[in-house]
């Protein structure tokens, strides 16, 4: 009789190992999940924000040129030079956006320490 109580004990026990290992899991999955629309949600506030920046920055260095050259070729050195800028970085987007992004999803996904 007392086998048949270690054996039942012992899956009890199991049992409730792997409940735990389960909860553990979808906490670890839900911390990194929110993390990562964290991330996400501060970008793209991040982006807007700059998005307007660019514009009054822009707008104030038309105005600025407008003392040099007439209105129509500020705001076209303006344009040609935003136009510049968006290529520059569609160019070397592998390394400034993608690269980063994917370690820091690797990261926050791919854990390397163990857990206690």
């Amino acid at each position: 009789m007392q086998q048949y109580s270690d054996k039942e004990t012992l899956i009890k026990e199991l049992r409730r190992y792997i409940d735990l290992r389960m909860r553990h899991v979808r906490l670890s999955i839900v911390e990194k999940i929110t993390f990562i629309l964290a991330m996400t949600a501060f970008a793209s506030l991040a982006m807007l924000l700059i998005g307007f920046a660019i514009c009054y920055f822009s707008n104030s260095f038309v105005l600025l040129l407008q003392f040099y050259v007439n209105s129509v070729c500020a705001n076209a050195l303006v344009a040609v030079a935003l136009i510049a800028v968006v290529i520059l970085i569609y160019w070397q987007r592998k390394r400034w956006l993608l690269d980063p992004i994917s370690r820091i999803i690797t990261r926050t996904m791919i854990d390397n320490e163990e857990e206690p």
